[in-house]
């Protein structure tokens, strides 16, 4: 199995939606370099390591039945924190290079990211994340979904679904969407049953954001970073997150 990095992700998209990535650390996956595709769907799950994934395909049906379609890597995080692994995931860099700690260096960043780089090349874009992350691309993209943090985790992730899948409706051709309920679990100290039950809603709202996919779309889902802490804590591969890929 190939071992790539979370900053292969933004490259990627940019082959496969023809836009200019100016500055990457990173290289396209080769392996998807075939595909035609008009459309590209990233999902970023908070805490989907690779062996946490595996731990819970057996579970799912959605996330599963994309891997089958496609292939699974095992990527390796550059970070152990959500905001500088979303910014290597979105712009390609390694976190000392793009140095975006939290929301607000985020705001302040002038490094453009691949969904304001897509819609700066006229490709309409979606980006669905919670408040303070969705509104840094306020004025950057076509359509924001704002999802409120105080929302229980499952709430929250349906609402990431729904709203993933009303930004396809509205023909963006890139949409990010992101899901935290993994996460919450893992925060919560959950067990097994906790984890599992996160991440089936996860993967039902997937299946909503499938169901509402033109054909030729690539989809990608990624975790951020691995679970930190608890029982299903990483072991033998502590940096490395889920990478699902295929185009349906």
């Amino acid at each position: 199995m190939p071992v790539v990095s979370q900053i292969d992700i933004a490259p990627t998209i940019s082959r496969l939606l023809d836009v200019a990535l100016p500055r990457t650390d990173g290289q396209p996956l080769e392996e998807l370099g075939s595909w035609s595709c008009e459309q590209v769907v990233l999902s970023i799950v908070d805490s989907l390591g690779f062996r946490l994934y595996r731990y819970l395909e057996k579970d799912l049906k959605h996330l599963p039945s994309l891997a089958a379609a496609g292939q699974v890597f095992s990527a390796v995080s550059v970070s152990s924190h959500t905001s500088p692994a979303i910014a290597s995931i979105l712009s390609g860099l390694l976190p000392e290079h793009h140095g975006i700690r939290d929301t607000e260096d985020a705001r302040r960043s002038p490094i453009q990211s691949i969904p304001a780089l897509a819609s700066s090349a006229g490709i309409r874009t979606g980006v669905i994340m919670e408040k303070g992350g969705a509104e840094v691309y306020c004025g950057l993209v076509e359509y924001i979904g704002a999802v409120p943090r105080i929302l229980p985790p499952a709430e929250f992730d349906r609402q990431s679904g729904r709203l993933a899948a009303e930004a396809l409706a509205a023909h963006c051709r890139l949409v990010v969407a992101y899901f935290i309920g993994l996460d919450k679990a893992a925060h919560d100290g959950q067990d097994q049953h906790g984890f599992r039950q996160a991440a089936m809603t996860i993967d039902r709202s997937f299946g909503q954001i499938l169901a509402a996919a033109p054909a030729k779309t690539a989809f990608l889902v990624v975790g951020d970073h691995p679970v930190h802490a608890g029982s299903l804590a990483s072991g033998a591969d502590p940096r490395c997150v889920a990478l699902l890929a295929g185009c349906l």
